[in-house]
Parts: C-alpha cells; sequence; structure tokens
C-alpha cells in the first residue's frame, strides 16, 4: 500500500534545515550526518515532487513552495515534541510553550523575571524563536507572541503587558553641561527615535508645550536597544518605554533630563490565537506575565 504522508526522519530533517538554513547545523542538532541530512531531504522532495530548498550562497533557504510546506507542518510537529514531553512528564500541566518575543522586552524587562515563573510553573519549558515583524501573522509553530504596536493584530487576541508610559532619557554628562534643564530645550539637542513609535516624539511635544515640527528630525532605530545605547554613549536624547531603562536609571548610567512621563498610545502585547487560549501552558504564561504587570 502506498504511505500517504512523508517519514518523520523526512519531515525532521526539513524542519531542522528550515529553521537553520545549514545543512551542517541541522545535522548537528539531529545529532546526524549531513550527507544524511541530505538523503532524507531528497527522498522528502521527491515524495512532494517538489523542490523544498535552494542554494544560497555556501547555506541553503527554502523555495516559495518550501516555506508554505514548512509553516504548514511546523505547528504539528511542535505538537507532537509537546504531547510527548507532557507524556514523559506525566503532568497535564507540563509542556513546551513556543513564544516570539521583540528582543529588548525579553532581554530587559521578561527574562530576568523568569525565575519567578519557572519557581511558579516547574513543568513548563518555554522555547523562545524569533519574533514577528509588524505585519507578520502569527506562524502556526508559535503559540504565543509578544508585540510592540497598537494591541490590534488580524487573527489574534491581545492582552496588554505594558510599556505605554515613556520616559525622556540622557547621558547624566549631558545633563550636567546644563543645556537640558527644561522640555524647551530639547529640540536643541539630536532627538533619537524608535521607527515603530512614530507619534511617541509628537506627544511627548504636545504634553509639554513644544512645537511637534521641532521633535521630527533624527536618527531612526528598528530597535529599543539601539536607542538606549546611543543614548549610554552620548549620541543624543532618547524617548522611550520606562521599563525598559529601569535597570539604568538605577544605576546611573542614564538619566531623566526634565519633563513628565508621557503615556503614548502603543504598548506591549500577550498575543496569541484563540484556539491555543485552552493550552495549559499558555494559561499558565498568560496568568503569569499579566500579574507581573499588574505588580
Amino acid at each position: 500500500m502506498r504511505r500517504l504522508c512523508p517519514t518523520i526522519h523526512e519531515l525532521l530533517a526539513f524542519d531542522a534545515v528550515a529553521r537553520y538554513e545549514s545543512l551542517t547545523h541541522a545535522a548537528g542538532s539531529l545529532c546526524i550526518t549531513v550527507s544524511a541530512v541530505s538523503k532524507q531531504i531528497s527522498s522528502l522532495e521527491e515524495f512532494v515532487g517538489r523542490p523544498l530548498l535552494q542554494r544560497n550562497g555556501r547555506g541553503v533557504a527554502l523555495t516559495g513552495q518550501g516555506r508554505l510546506y514548512w509553516q504548514k507542518i511546523s505547528g504539528s510537529l511542535r505538537a507532537l515534541e509537546t504531547a510527548t514531553f507532557e507524556m514523559q512528564s506525566g503532568d497535564g500541566g507540563a509542556g513546551i510553550l513556543t513564544l516570539a518575543s521583540v528582543p529588548t522586552f525579553l532581554t530587559k524587562w521578561l527574562i530576568p523575571r523568569l525565575p519567578d515563573f519557572r519557581k511558579k510553573s516547574p513543568s513548563v519549558t518555554l522555547s523562545f524563536t524569533q519574533h514577528l515583524g509588524p505585519d507578520e501573522e502569527m506562524p502556526s509553530g508559535v503559540d504565543a507572541a509578544i508585540r510592540y504596536g497598537h494591541g490590534e493584530w488580524p487573527g489574534v487576541v491581545s492582552d496588554y503587558i505594558a510599556g505605554k508610559a515613556f520616559v525622556l532619557i540622557a547621558a547624566p554628562g549631558l545633563i550636567a553641561s546644563g543645556r537640558l534643564g527644561e522640555p524647551y530645550k530639547v529640540p536643541e539637542h539630536t532627538l533619537l527615535h524608535h521607527e515603530g513609535a512614530p507619534s511617541a516624539w509628537r506627544q511627548w511635544a504636545a504634553h509639554h508645550g513644544v512645537a511637534e515640527s521641532a521633535v521630527q528630525s533624527g536618527p531612526r532605530f528598528a530597535q529599543y536597544s539601539a536607542v538606549i545605547q546611543a543614548v549610554v554613549s552620548g549620541l543624543g536624547i532618547g524617548l522611550v518605554p520606562r521599563i525598559l531603562v529601569l535597570e539604568e536609571l538605577t544605576n546611573g548610567s542614564l538619566a531623566v533630563p526634565c519633563g513628565d512621563l508621557v503615556t503614548v498610545d502603543q504598548g506591549h502585547y500577550l498575543c496569541f490565537r484563540a484556539d491555543r487560549m485552552e493550552l495549559p501552558v499558555l494559561a499558565a504564561f498568560r496568568s503569569w506575565i499579566l500579574a507581573q504587570a499588574r505588580g
């Protein structure tokens, strides 16, 4: 009888190559040889009748059809991993939660708090994957994502966590110069912007009685971590979510030169598809992170 599905070995090899975009790294993760990975991929391509990979310099990349196929099967592979993990642990509340997160929130806010989550939910394993772009849909292999924006993404439930309170930050040396004591003096300096928060400086200006046109120019950065480091290095003045600079404000590497906290219309949200809401691992993480935000 002709089989209707590829073998699990073929699918695991393809999944590993898709994740690492490297035959060598895929082989290492599976503890097999590169030639064995190549053989499994060739067998899978022969089975589906389509090329799934293409050479990309020294590495490999998915073809368009290969990426579409991977997106459809990766969720099922993660589900198999989770089900096996739960069976091995013997705990219905155990499992793997695959989470995507914007980088700066992950490193500055979430990771320092994760020991508490591990203590409260020791049977839940968090697996982090690449964060989602502003217009990217939730991949099938991701259970939840922490995203930055206005809280409205199609097809997902969005719970606000934190990050709407923005604070002006500057290097202590710039403040010591005495040229930054009042909000009206801020536009005299280089203003650093996050490209994902185009309205933040305008809202700050409106709150402090500064002309909005005076705060529009300045370098743009894709990540808040880059904005923060640029301010620490003395390259300009930043406007960032306060939750991301608590450590720097405490240790004195950054300071608030003037002005008030300003509440803007975007922040960090926990997002997930409605059909994942009843997952015990997601329920545990959701309850914990929202409690952390309230605290």
